[in-house]
């Protein structure tokens, strides 16, 4: 089966880049031709994640499906509150956005109508989703390993000049946490947007990476970016939530208030590469998506077969 993972409705940002990774690689180790493309592809199965705020894209994927294009749709933010991300920040420009959050829910819901099925990034989200969408497979996501994947080229212990690395959105949380360590330390925190070449080198300098909540109020691990340190063998240290994640028993978690002295620790730990590598082998062993995702295609490319529209082409 050929698939294309769409990131024209994401105006190809480089922020989505190791998702799209993710996908077209565990879709290549499954036995299928994937390719990642800013184009609708009415002759092949059209993966997309949510991110549907203005006219061109969704008329594009109305015009797609009226010629035959078929769609699996990723749902990346948790519905809270009848809307996407209700009352997770109040703090953060982006995510105290409330008008930007309802948009871009009513798109998704407007892509919804035309997919075949919808796949979400953490097991808290299906029963909301589920709700929404009972004519539709709702599945869990999980994000094992792939091949292909890593792209960080660890520099040796005394090149590394880094002591801590974070990506993501800057939040009021975020900051206390960052500033705290940067007392002592040397911190960089990259903005989401930036090259994915700073990204990599500054990664192959740092000692020990981070992965932190948005807020106090964020529950639901960001499983794309511990999958992410973990295919690359970054030594991490998560913050702990409130609800699980598959990825957790590959991470070293802590809570909030003790977060800062572990991560402090990490840096006097004289064998971070070993533990880093151990951990990794163990999740390729574990969480292959060659096993994990194949029940999911199989659900979904059944659902496709079965529609009216497969029927009368």
């Amino acid at each position: 089966m050929r698939f294309s993972i769409h990131t024209g409705n994401h105006n190809n940002s480089n922020g989505i880049g190791d998702t799209v990774t993710f996908l077209r690689n565990a879709l290549r180790d499954c036995g299928h031709v994937a390719s990642i493309s800013p184009s609708i592809h009415v002759d092949q199965v059209n993966v997309l994640m949510e991110h549907f705020v203005d006219e061109p894209t969704l008329r594009s994927l109305i015009q797609g499906h009226v010629a035959g294009a078929r769609y699996i749709l990723i749902g990346t933010e948790p519905i809270i509150n009848g809307t996407f991300n209700g009352g997770i920040d109040s703090s953060h420009w982006h995510y105290s956005n409330a008008k930007y959050w309802n948009l871009r829910f009513e798109g998704f819901k407007a892509a919804a109508s035309l997919a075949d099925a919808i796949w979400v990034l953490a097991e808290s989200m299906l029963p909301a989703y589920q709700a929404l969408f009972p004519h539709l497979p709702v599945r869990f996501l999980p994000h094992g390993w792939v091949s292909g994947f890593a792209s960080v080229d660890h520099r040796p212990e005394e090149e590394r000049d880094i002591d801590f690395f974070f990506s993501g959105s800057l939040t009021d949380h975020r900051k206390k946490i960052l500033g705290e360590l940067a007392r002592t330390s040397r911190v960089i925190y990259q903005a989401p947007d930036t090259p994915d070449y700073l990204r990599m080198d500054y990664q192959s300098r740092t000692k020990v990476c981070l992965s932190l909540r948005l807020s106090e109020r964020n529950d639901i691990p960001s499983v794309s970016r511990m999958h992410y340190h973990l295919q690359n063998r970054n030594f991490l240290v998560h913050e702990a939530y409130a609800l699980p994640s598959p990825l957790d028993p590959y991470v070293l978690s802590s809570s909030a208030g003790d977060l800062v002295p572990w991560a402090l620790a990490a840096l006097s730990l004289p064998d971070r590469d070993l533990i880093a590598a151990g951990v990794h082998d163990r999740f390729k062993a574990e969480m292959p998506m060659s096993r994990l995702l194949p029940p999911l295609l199989d659900e979904a490319l059944a659902h496709i077969a079965a529609s009216p529209l497969a029927r009368a082409a």
